[in-house]
C-alpha cells in the first residue's frame, strides 16, 4: 500500500508540474477576445417630424403593449388569445427549452466525470492450450476522468451555447412581434373593409335613386336610354364590388383563425355584428435609434448568431493545441465474492495523457480560417440587419407623416362638401335645383368620406407598421441557471 501511495503521489506531482507550466499559455489563450465587436448606430431619426405626434422617451419599446393604445377591447382579446394558442409560439418555446438543456449539457461537460462498475467474469481455458481450469473474478471499481480546459475549448463551447439560447429567445420575440402585428393588421383590414361596404351601400342607395330618376327622365324624353344604361352599369359595378369586399372579409377572418390556432369560422362568429372602437393614439412613444433598433428581435438574432460563430473560432483554435487529461480508478478485485473485502483485494490506477497534434497538413489551421470567414459573414449579416432596421423605421415614419398630412388636408374639404349637400338640399326644397343636383352632391360627399375612411385606417396601419419595425411588444424574458 505504501508503494502504491508513493506512485500515486509522484503521478499527482507530475500532473501539478505540467498544469502549472501550461497555465500561463492557457490563460493567455482564454484572454483572447472571441467576442463579436458591433458598430455604433445613429442617434436621431431623420423623419421624426416636429408636429408633436411623437414623444421621445425612455420607454422600453420591447415591453410596450402598443396595441392597447387603439382602445379596442376586441383587438386586445384577439391578441391575448393568439399569444396563448399560436402554434409557432409553442414551437419557438420548445426550441428555447432545447437550447437551454444543450447549454446545461455543455456547461457540465468540462467537469470531472465519475463512473462505477461491477464486473463478474468467469472463464475456462482449453485443455490443449491450458490447464482446462475454470477461473472466476469479481471486480468493483470507481473510475474518474477529467480533461483540463487549458486553451478554452469548453469555455468557448459554453459561450456558443449561451449565445444560441439568446438566439432562440430572439427568434421567439420575432415570432411574437410578427403574430401581434399580423393580428392587428388583419383586424384593421377587416374594420376598413366593413366601413367600405357601409359607404358603398350608402352610395348604392344614391345610385338607385339616380337610376329611378334617369328612367323617369328617359320616359319623359328628357334623358336618353343610354344614360339610363350607364347609370345601371355603375350600380351593378358597385354591387359587385360589395360582394367582392364581403368575400375579402371572410378571407381575412379565416387568416385570423389560423393565427389564433382556432377552428375556421370562429372569429367570424366572434366579430359578427360587433362594432369598432379603433382610435389612433394622439402620441407615439419612441426612443433614439441606438436604444430602439438594437433591441429588434431580428437584429438580436443576427447579433447572437454572430456571437455563436465568434465563439466557435475559439473552439477551432483550441483544437490546434495539446489536450491534457487525467484518468484514475480505484476498486476491489478478487477471485470470489466472499474475498472482495480482504485487504489484498484493493487496487488503484492513475494515468495522465498529453495529446498534441504534430502533423495534419494544415487541416486544423484551415478549419480556423474557415470559421473566421463564417464569423465575418455573420458580422456583415448583423450590419445589414441594423441598416435594414434603420431604413424600415425611417420609411414607416415617412409614410405615417404623409398619412397625417393628407388627413389634415381632407378634413376641410369634407366639411365644405357636407355644407354643399345641406345647401343643395335646401335649394332643392325651394325648387331652385333638381334632384339630380342633390344626388351629385351626395355622391361627391360619399367619395370624400371613403377617402377619409381609407386614410384613417391607413394611419392605424401606419402606427402598427412603425411599432413592428421598432421591434416593440414582445417582452419575453428568460434566465438560464448556472451549473
Amino acid at each position: 500500500m505504501n508503494q502504491r501511495f508513493h506512485i500515486l503521489k509522484r503521478s499527482c506531482t507530475l500532473l501539478l508540474i505540467v498544469v502549472v507550466s501550461l497555465t500561463p499559455l492557457g490563460c493567455a489563450f482564454n484572454n483572447s477576445q472571441y467576442r463579436a465587436t458591433t458598430d455604433q448606430t445613429s442617434t436621431e431619426w431623420a423623419n421624426l417630424g416636429a408636429n408633436g405626434y411623437y414623444q421621445i422617451s425612455d420607454t422600453d419599446i420591447a415591453k410596450l403593449e402598443w396595441w392597447k393604445s387603439f382602445k379596442d377591447p376586441i383587438l386586445v382579446k384577439l391578441i391575448e388569445q393568439g399569444l396563448k394558442s399560436n402554434h409557432d409560439i409553442s414551437r419557438a418555446t420548445s426550441r428555447i427549452l432545447q437550447a437551454q438543456e444543450t447549454l446545461n449539457s455543455v456547461r457540465v461537460d468540462k467537469n470531472p466525470k465519475l463512473n462505477t462498475s461491477i464486473t463478474n467474469r468467469k472463464s475456462t481455458s482449453s485443455e490443449e492450450s491450458g490447464t482446462g481450469r475454470t477461473s472466476t473474478s469479481v471486480t468493483t471499481q470507481f473510475q474518474t476522468s477529467w480533461e483540463l480546459d487549458l486553451f478554452g475549448k469548453f469555455k468557448r463551447s459554453a459561450e456558443a451555447a449561451e449565445a444560441n439560447v439568446q438566439l432562440e429567445i430572439a427568434t421567439m420575440n420575432g415570432v411574437k412581434i410578427k403574430l401581434i402585428s399580423t393580428i392587428v393588421e388583419s383586424y384593421i383590414s377587416f374594420r376598413a373593409t366593413t366601413d367600405e361596404i357601409n359607404l358603398n351601400h350608402e352610395a348604392a342607395g344614391y345610385l338607385k335613386s339616380y337610376v329611378e330618376l334617369a328612367e323617369l327622365e328617359a320616359q319623359a324624353g328628357v334623358k336618353s336610354i343610354e344614360a339610363v344604361q350607364i347609370a345601371k352599369i355603375r350600380l351593378a359595378n358597385l354591387e359587385t364590388s360589395i360582394v367582392e369586399k364581403k368575400k375579402r372579409i371572410k378571407e381575412t377572418l379565416l387568416a385570423i383563425d389560423l393565427l389564433l390556432g382556432t377552428n375556421p369560422g370562429k372569429t367570424l362568429v366572434t366579430l359578427d355584428q360587433s362594432t369598432s372602437s379603433l382610435k389612433s393614439p394622439s402620441t407615439i412613444a419612441i426612443s433614439i435609434p441606438a436604444e430602439t433598433i438594437l433591441q429588434r428581435p431580428d437584429i438580436q438574432e443576427a447579433l447572437q448568431r454572430l456571437q455563436v460563430e465568434a465563439a466557435k473560432v475559439g473552439v477551432a483554435e483550441a483544437q490546434r493545441y495539446p489536450t491534457f487529461s487525467f484518468t484514475g480508478s480505484i476498486g476491489l478485485e478478487a477471485l470470489a465474492i466472499n474475498s472482495i473485502g480482504n485487504s489484498g483485494a484493493n487496487f488503484s490506477t492513475i494515468q495522465t495523457s498529453l495529446l498534441a497534434p504534430i502533423f495534419n497538413s494544415g487541416a486544423l489551421k484551415a478549419n480556423v480560417n474557415a470559421q473566421i470567414a463564417t464569423r465575418d459573414a455573420a458580422l456583415e449579416t448583423y450590419r445589414k440587419s441594423v441598416a435594414t432596421g434603420l431604413n424600415e423605421t425611417e420609411q414607416a415614419l415617412l409614410n405615417l407623416n404623409s398619412v397625417r398630412e393628407r388627413l389634415k388636408i381632407i378634413a376641410p374639404a369634407l366639411r365644405l362638401s357636407k355644407n354643399h349637400v345641406d345647401l343643395t338640399n335646401s335649394r332643392y326644397e325651394t325648387g331652385i335645383v333638381n334632384f339630380k343636383e342633390v344626388l351629385k352632391s351626395r355622391e361627391e360627399l360619399n367619395v370624400l368620406k371613403q377617402k377619409k375612411s381609407s386614410l384613417i385606417f391607413d394611419e392605424l396601419q401606419g402606427v402598427t407598421q412603425l411599432y413592428k419595425v421598432l421591434g416593440g411588444g414582445w417582452a419575453y424574458e428568460t434566465e438560464t441557471a448556472d451549473i
